[in-house]
């Protein structure tokens, strides 16, 4: 039986290699694959000291290569593994197998890692250029935490595997380090910073198999990490030439079963601390009321100030309206909330995670409205669209409002689906009733401003100070802590109300 021409390629990414026997290793592997599948190999192509991170696919002198064979007759192409041909998940999949199979679909693409014809559909291959470019990433931490010997001088061994993960065949299982991920995204949804959360897992000296000494940037890159929630994000960023995330409704994410080690709820958690600083300004603050507490006579929110005098271990931090000059001392500010919050929890907590529940199925369901509504416009649009096909076809000015005004409508729409989905993986989660459970035991006394500063921001809508009465104190509590979709449905609702109430 003829054996069918094949081209094969290789590569390694650092100068430091030359010499080694990786191109060995990868052409013994590549002449087995061949003998395998009955190729024929006529060419081999090379990409030396080339990094397939900085470097796209497409724009390599290998690749080039390996196209012009294509166009010269070869019916196949070999390589290593994943990880040998693209870090950057989509390059090589967009740029080469795509044009190539449209061009000249007979062609066939091999790894001497399967059996038969190399599949990128594949949801353990696409499983497997996740990680490869995710093992990049890591790289490019651990170099940059090098310099300060923070993870053992760069003498990490490289990894595929995210942190608490193993990975066979393809896919993940939690390990026993898995438990170290949870306590960074419980560490970071109570607010505590990357630089916090290092501090204290190098104090408690927490190490893992290839981490010795903690950095911010490395639980950054583990707060950052979809994969923990139970999602491979697959074409994550703009482009090959721009690392700018794309938006969460653009992100492809894929079918890959294994265990999530973090509840859908703590991520959210986690998320929403973020939108809280940009909002709030820092967690770390003894004025924990800073941005909620308001003046009951003026409904002014009073600025916090510290007029502690200079020099002197006295301090004299207060609360202070700008309108009406009346000021209060934080001290019994906060002891009247923390008593009428821990009288009030006590006997509320246990109905809490049920209200938080209730609340979210309620916001779903005006979500779901709104989404009525913008399907409506959209029909609309287009049916005004097919009338107007005449005028549109000979003006530019109006194509382009109603090419505009579609995309608008089907990008609200997106976004709305998807803020949907999120309070249902919350529904569907049991992460707050437990976490309520084991709050029963805790004082708020024991937290730390961080702490209670988070706290009060999520729990808290309000806090009211009558100055006219004996600095009497309101609290206006919420129904759940998830500030962030609370406010996300109300600007949705109400702008939506606004374009149905404009467009009738």
């Amino acid at each position: 039986m003829s054996k069918t021409k094949s081209t094969s390629y290789r590569r390694y990414s650092d100068k430091k290699q030359d010499g080694n026997h990786s191109l060995e290793i990868q052409k013994s592997q590549i002449l087995l694959l061949a003998d395998r599948e009955n190729l024929e190999i006529v060419e081999w192509r090379t990409d030396k000291a080339t990094s397939a991170f900085h470097n796209n696919a497409r724009k390599r002198e290998g690749i080039q290569l390996i196209l012009e064979d294509i166009e010269n007759g070869a019916e196949a192409v070999c390589f290593y593994e994943e990880s040998r041909i693209t870090r950057s998940i989509t390059d090589f999949y967009n740029e080469v197998y795509i044009p190539v199979k449209e061009k000249y679909p007979h062609v066939k693409f091999f790894s001497t890692q399967y059996e038969g014809e190399w599949n990128p559909n594949d949801p353990v291959i696409q499983a497997k250029l996740v990680f490869a470019a995710e093992e990049s990433e890591i790289k490019s931490i651990r170099s940059r935490d090098a310099q300060a010997s923070l993870i053992g001088k760069n003498k990490r061994p490289g990894s595929r595997e995210p942190l608490g993960y193993n990975m066979v065949d393809g896919l993940l299982y939690p390990n026993e380090d898995a438990p170290i991920v949870e306590l960074i995204y419980y560490l970071a949804s109570i607010g505590h910073s990357q630089d916090v959360i290092a501090e204290y897992l190098n104090s408690c000296k927490i190490k893992t198999k290839n981490i010795k000494s903690w950095s911010s940037s490395t639980i950054g890159y583990v707060l950052s990490n979809r994969v923990y929630s139970g999602q491979l994000a697959w074409n994550v960023r703009t482009s090959y030439e721009i690392s700018k995330p794309r938006p969460d409704t653009e992100i492809e994410i894929l079918k890959q079963p294994y265990d999530p080690i973090v509840s859908t709820t703590l991520v959210h958690l986690v998320n929403q601390i973020s939108e809280l600083k940009a909002h709030y300004g820092t967690m770390s603050t003894p004025y924990y009321l800073r941005g909620i507490i308001k003046c009951k006579k003026c409904h002014s929110l009073l600025k916090a100030k510290d007029n502690s005098p200079k020099g002197k271990k006295t301090q004299y931090m207060i609360y202070r309206c700008t309108e009406c000059k009346k000021s209060v001392s934080i001290i019994p500010v906060h002891e009247a909330v923390l008593a009428d919050l821990q009288r009030k929890w006590m006997t509320q907590l246990t109905t809490f995670a049920i209200s938080a529940k209730e609340q979210l199925k309620n916001w779903s369901a005006k979500l779901h409205k709104a989404t009525g509504k913008l399907k409506k416009q959209l029909e609309k649009l287009l049916y005004n669209e097919k009338m107007l096909a005449t005028d549109i076809a000979t003006n530019q000015l109006l194509a382009e409002a109603f090419t505009v005004s579609q995309k608008h409508l089907q990008n609200e729409i997106a976004y709305i689906n998807e803020t949907i989905n999120e309070i249902n993986r919350i529904l569907e989660d049991e992460f707050l009733p437990v976490f309520m459970k084991e709050m029963i035991q805790t004082s708020f006394y024991d937290f730390k401003d961080t702490e209670l500063r988070v706290f009060f921001l999520m729990h808290f809508d309000e806090v009211i100070i009558d100055f006219e009465k004996n600095h009497d104190i309101q609290i206006s509590y919420r129904l759940s802590p998830f500030v962030l979709l609370e406010t996300t449905t109300g600007q949705l609702t109400e702008k939506i109300d606004k374009i149905g109430n404009f467009t009738r």
